[in-house]
């Protein structure tokens, strides 16, 4: 099996100081991207993962004044009302006048609302508006259930139902989000790094003679780190500790390849062959 292409001439080089030293022109700048997104992938895993099971965001806190509506005669109401399947068995219209808004049980699951703040329940959805914010519509999932609901579980209910209708977005928004803050930490992480490797030729003391280079070597050594830090996040999730094992991980690994090769191909006389771009 040929080991002079990428990914293997990546993985190979990543697990001794040595080789993350002396192979530091098997990749070049369109690998290094590569490298860069794949690594940035790894940390996203625990993330995602984290997000899928997470029940700690809720509509209620991006509609905060319409929650604030439900109070203990909207869920009394809400209380008597049977659920059949997913669907709220309405016999008759209710509109309740807040200081801050309406609530309003009706009918139809497209009820007139004359008010800026509000809540209406439907027979097989709810409904959100709040000022500027855009009119929510969440539909109820078959085990759907407010009967005999106190205040607080019917605002638990409400905001469950709206994470399992949509799980996918939120998921994917949240994601994306982090993903990039770690990009860009990431990137920053890299290629900071790489300009002070860089600086060290200015000594004639090392061999590293190009920018591309300096990159390749922090790359390799962020490849052991970023895999502890995957593992770690999926066993405990906590992004700061994750991003702390992949920064500390790789000062540890240009502590360790200087250690082993002072930067100079001269140092070992029986270093691993160079591969090509």
């Amino acid at each position: 099996m040929r080991t002079d292409s990428f990914p293997l001439n990546y993985f190979t080089n990543i697990f001794t100081p040595k080789r993350a030293f002396f192979n530091r022109h098997a990749i070049g700048w369109p690998t290094i991207v590569i490298v860069l997104i794949f690594l940035n992938a790894l940390i996203t895993i625990p993330v995602s993962l984290n997000f899928a099971q997470t029940d700690t965001i809720g509509v209620e806190q991006f509609y905060p004044e319409a929650f604030n509506l439900i109070d203990g005669e909207a869920a009394e109401g809400l209380s008597k009302i049977p659920v059949e399947e997913g669907r709220l068995l309405v016999e008759q219209s209710t509109l309740q006048t807040k200081t801050d808004g309406l609530v309003l049980i009706d009918q139809s699951d497209n009820p007139l609302i004359d008010s800026d703040v509000a809540v209406a329940f439907g027979p097989t959805e709810f409904t959100i508006r709040e000022h500027a914010q855009p009119e929510l519509k969440v539909r109820y999932t078959k085990d759907f259930s407010v009967e005999s609901a106190s205040v607080e579980e019917v605002k638990t209910e409400l905001n469950r139902q709206w994470r399992v209708n949509n799980r996918v977005y939120i998921v994917a928004a949240l994601t994306f989000l982090i993903s990039f803050m770690t990009f860009t930490m990431l990137v920053v992480l890299t290629l900071g790094s790489a300009l002070f490797l860089y600086f060290t030729k200015k000594s004639h003391l090392t061999s590293i003679t190009t920018y591309k280079e300096s990159v390749a070597i922090i790359l390799y050594g962020l490849g052991l780190p970023t895999i502890l830090a995957l593992l770690y996040g999926l066993i405990q999730f906590d992004i700061i500790w994750m991003m702390t094992i992949q920064t500390t991980g790789l000062l540890i690994m240009l502590v360790l390849i200087y250690f082993k090769t002072q930067f100079n191909d001269k140092k070992d006389q029986s270093r691993v062959q160079e591969w090509t771009d």
